[in-house]
């Protein structure tokens, strides 16, 4: 998720990693908390698929930094990422689809009908699991666990109801 973020960033400004991280940190504050160890290995890739590309300045304090941007192969990129989003992983399924959702403002009107779709999909099937597994007769659950999962059925049916 961190390339969706960093890319979408770039696609709305050019930013020194620094500043990507008080972006992230500012407009991102209620999905993602990301230091710059995590957000210069993911420049790095983005960078040596085509993604970003950087020029050298001298920042007002006398230091030399690198200044991103983003590419026209990262703006497909970026595309392609928000429309193949296929999370798998319950712990993730809820906030991934948050974030991209947060970032689908970069999709065409086609694409947003196709990213619908797949999210609209993922949702379902994992209401679904959520269901089933409350209902279980083979797994014993208590109260509170049961009350955890219907809020995250609720949440789930508060994201369809969004798309």
């Amino acid at each position: 998720m961190i390339e969706i973020v960093i890319l979408y960033i770039l696609n709305k400004y050019d930013a020194t990693i620094y500043r990507v991280a008080k972006i992230i940190d500012e407009y991102f504050f209620a999905y993602l908390k990301a230091s710059s160890g995590t957000i210069n290995p993911a420049l790095k890739r983005l960078e040596n698929l085509g993604c970003v590309e950087y020029t050298k300045k001298m920042t007002e304090g006398g230091m030399l930094s690198k200044m991103y941007s983003i590419t026209p192969t990262g703006k497909k990129h970026l595309v392609d990422l928000l429309l193949s989003i296929n999370e798998k992983n319950p712990y993730h399924i809820i906030n991934t689809i948050k974030l991209a959702l947060y970032c689908s403002d970069v999709l065409s009107i086609n694409e947003r009908i196709e990213f619908k779709e797949n999210m609209l999909n993922i949702l379902e099937l994992y209401k679904i699991k959520l269901e089933k597994g409350i209902k279980n007769e083979y797994i014993s659950i208590n109260e509170i666990q049961k009350q955890t999962v219907e809020i995250t059925i609720a949440e789930t049916e508060s994201l369809i109801k969004l798309l």
